[in-house]
């Protein structure tokens, strides 16, 4: 059950984030931003792909669902393409697995720094509560589905990716380290001869990258509003699909 999105936004990021957009994203505030460079296409060309070198990366986010704040915190291993995840709020906390195919929830406490439990539960436990994952369904489904599209097997084109409009937005900072701010494009089609005008608010996807390429942190407008997600520079173990209990 294992797939790749191809190009920055390709057949499954746009469409994942597309789909839970029932708004247009508010302008980006800095006014400085601009066409990404060559030396810059070529750093966000391999951010993708520096995450699938990784094989498997923690990250945070929190967010509204059904009106519930929640906080997810887990990994997503770029090589198996499986996410595994603690999920908690104002209700019981859940572990939750998925694929691009389908995601597993199953009752489950974190550990105390968050992250969840391993080993992962057997898929013949009876506690797992099984269905398709389907962006069109939630924001929540399409923000998975999006956390996954951001891993892939070769670096994308620089060139396409400056064709296709994307921009800089500013530098920054992640936890000390500094970063490059910019905004995907908002298609993998090349702008229009002439035209070289591309707003902020075209792209549903803003990330921020290393100097080395690794993607610290990640924006999706998803509803009416952006979701945050950090991906911490640190260890994570390597994640498979568990098998029957023995």
């Amino acid at each position: 059950m294992t797939g790749r999105a191809p190009g920055l936004l390709g057949l499954g990021l746009l469409a994942v984030l597309l789909v839970g957009c029932t708004a247009v994203p508010e302008a980006d505030p800095t006014p400085t931003a601009r066409a990404v460079s060559s030396d810059e296409a070529q750093l966000l060309a391999i951010a993708r792909f520096t995450n699938y070198d990784r094989g498997t990366r923690p990250f945070s986010t929190e967010l509204a669902v059904s009106g519930v704040d929640t906080r997810v915190v887990g990994w997503v291993d770029y090589d198996s393409a499986v996410g595994y995840a603690s999920v908690t709020g104002s209700f019981g906390a859940e572990a939750l697995l998925w694929t691009d195919a389908a995601v597993g929830a199953i009752p489950r406490d974190p550990e105390a720094d968050g992250y969840p439990a391993l080993p992962i539960p057997a898929a013949d436990d009876p506690g797992w509560q099984i269905q398709e994952l389907d962006p069109t369904v939630s924001a929540f489904h399409a923000l998975l589905a999006a956390i996954s599209a951001l891993g892939q097997d070769r670096p994308d084109n620089p060139l396409l990716l400056q064709q296709s409009g994307a921009l800089w937005l500013r530098d920054d900072e992640v936890d000390g380290t500094p970063v490059t701010v910019f905004a995907a494009p908002p298609s993998d089609a090349p702008l229009e001869t002439g035209s070289s005008d591309v707003a902020t608010s075209d792209s549903p996807l803003r990330i921020w990258v290393a100097a080395d390429g690794l993607m610290l942190r990640a924006e999706f407008h998803l509803d009416d509003g952006w979701v945050g997600v950090d991906f911490p520079d640190a260890e994570a173990p390597s994640l498979a699909l568990p098998g029957a209990g023995g």
